[in-house]
């Protein structure tokens, strides 16, 4: 998840268009990691000293890594350790942005020491799916920690990430939140929530997008947005929601209960209390997802 957040950063810094990053994330899955990215990312090498050892093997047979080593840059265990590692998500992309001339290494390296720093992540922290860190970071780009019920919110967004990715797939750039009062677009979900607390959740989209996320979720086309396409998204969301309330019990002991779905074709939602809305923007075009939290 922290390679969709990263590639959000690079987006908000004006690094890269919506346009690469839909073209990266589908280029990364047949990207091998080169040593002197995993380098830079390291801290082990800059970006000047890599393109040195990029210079010099035009001239030298000779690998990489046996160059880094002659020039000391690297011992043998560092050359060692970097190719063991086992390449993650982010590094991928950043990779595969190098690799298609989106980004110079120089880039990679000033952005990924940026993004680390303003969100106080080290490498071990991102080298996998930590759920505090993960959380930690939703929470800040959100800006949850503002809002009165800030675990609920960022535990619902944390959740709904990871099972985005599971169900629906990696290909997405988190766009920044905004605080509503009420929704209205051609294709809505709703699902409340109810029991010890309330909240109201929705997936809200046009409907090429709707279309496609249902296609995704069912491993199905359609042509048109049917009761099916309708029953399709809210199974999504009935999944997510179940999942949710499941944890809320086993690590709060917070009794929840789902109520029945509500379909609301072109109408506008009015809630009662301020909701985020979270624009998640695929390949296919955007989707929103909503939480109130009463």
């Amino acid at each position: 998840m922290f390679a969709q957040f990263f590639g959000s950063f690079l987006l908000h810094k004006g690094l890269v268009t919506a346009e690469d990053l839909t073209q990266a994330f589908e280029e990364k899955k047949n990207t091998r990691m080169r040593l002197g990215v995993l380098a830079i990312n390291a801290g082990l090498m800059t970006s000047e000293q890599v393109e040195h050892v990029n210079v010099t093997q035009q001239s030298v047979d000779k690998r990489f890594g046996d160059l880094c080593v002659e020039l000391g840059y690297l011992t043998d265990s560092d050359v060692e350790r970097l190719l063991s590692e086992q390449p993650t998500d982010y590094l991928l992309l950043g990779q595969t942005l190098v690799n298609s001339g989106v980004m110079s290494n120089a880039d990679f390296e000033k952005a990924i020491i940026e993004y680390k720093d303003e969100n106080s992540l080290s490498n071990d922290d991102i080298s996998g799916n930590q759920s505090d860190k993960l959380s930690k970071l939703i929470s800040g780009f959100y800006h949850f920690d503002t809002a009165a019920n800030a675990r609920i919110y960022t535990e619902f967004t944390t959740l709904l990430f990871k099972d985005i990715i599971r169900f629906i797939g990696d290909d997405f750039t988190p766009m920044g939140s905004s605080i509503i009062h009420e929704l209205e677009a051609p294709h809505i979900v709703k699902q409340s929530i109810t029991g010890e607390y309330s909240s109201i959740t929705c997936v809200a989209a046009d409907t090429a997008e709707y279309i496609a996320f249902a296609e995704r979720f069912a491993k199905e086309e359609f042509t048109e947005v049917d009761d099916f396409v309708d029953a399709t998204v809210g199974e999504f969301m009935n999944v997510n929601n179940g999942l949710f309330t499941v944890n809320e019990s086993n690590e709060h002991g917070i009794e929840l209960q789902l109520d029945p779905q509500e379909i609301h074709a072109g109408e506008k939602i009015v809630f009662e209390n301020p909701a985020f809305l979270i624009p998640v923007s695929f390949s296919f075009g955007e989707i929103n997802f909503v939480i109130s939290n009463g």
